[in-house]
């Protein structure tokens, strides 16, 4: 896998949309939806590809995008190549110029694409594409990733769980679960939960786990991510959080500019 993939921001939690709101943001053009999909090659952002009934994820890369479909890198994992090629719905995730792009898949063909293994399929009829003002993502990458403190047993204060945020907005925050730590589970909150944010200060907020899946990195290692969703944040949080978001942004926006 000679290919090499620049660091984009890239949410990992699937949008459901109600169907009124879905139509303000679909694309159905063709050729609007090709244009977006040769961005995205272009750019080489990554994409979030889940399967197993969206409890499964990898991430790869768009490889080349046209009228007839889609070449998507495969796995370095035969295994999760065998169940992707398997699934009868496929939901990909990606960025396009700091917005949400996602569309569904359900036919599927392994291949390759310029001598190296890949999938093939048929160019969506409709494409998603989303962003929102008050809806930000941010990917943590380690040794700077943010930390959530988690503490498990409400009669017992002095137990906390250290666990990295991987993605963090106004609405929520995605948790790497280690197998050492708490055990997250879909369904699950946690009513005493702290996040310091750099020089802006430390939150205090109830979470709720949502989903939990498996993430295959490009090197092969997996890991499990949760994504939770704030539970009342008070005022205070909120505010916080949109500092942090804006301060964030503001950087992202000066480092893109010192690349040019």
């Amino acid at each position: 896998m000679g290919r090499t993939m620049r660091s984009k921001e890239i949410p990992l939690k699937i949008e459901v949309f109600a169907q009124d709101d879905e139509n303000d943001f679909i694309l159905r053009n063709p050729k609007e939806i090709v244009s977006v999909l040769r961005d995205i090659v272009q750019q080489q952002n990554r994409v979030a590809l889940y399967y197993n009934d969206d409890s499964s994820m990898v991430l790869t890369l768009l490889l080349a995008a046209d009228e007839s479909g889609i070449w998507v890198d495969a796995s370095p994992n035969p295994v999760d190549n065998r169940h992707i090629e398997r699934s009868n719905r496929i939901v990909f995730v990606s960025t396009h110029n700091m917005a949400k792009v996602q569309w569904v898949s359900t036919e599927t063909t392994q291949g390759l694409y310029q001598n190296s293994a890949a999938f093939f399929l048929p160019l969506p009829r409709k494409l998603l594409r989303l962003q929102r003002r008050d809806y930000y993502r941010l990917l943590n990458v380690e040794p700077d990733a943010l930390t959530c403190h988690i503490r498990p047993y409400a009669a017992k204060k002095h137990i906390h769980h250290k666990v990295t945020v991987m993605d963090i907005s106004i609405g929520g925050v995605a948790l790497v679960c280690a197998e050492d730590g708490v055990e997250l589970t879909p369904g699950s909150t946690y009513q005493d939960c702290e996040i310091e944010l750099p020089d802006i200060g430390t939150i205090h907020t109830g979470i709720e786990v949502k989903n939990v899946f498996e993430v295959t990195a490009r090197n092969g290692e997996v890991k499990r991510r949760a994504g939770c969703v704030f539970v009342n944040p008070d005022r205070e949080a909120v505010m916080m959080l949109q500092r942090y978001v804006a301060q964030a942004q503001r950087l992202l926006a000066q480092q893109k500019l010192e690349e040019i």
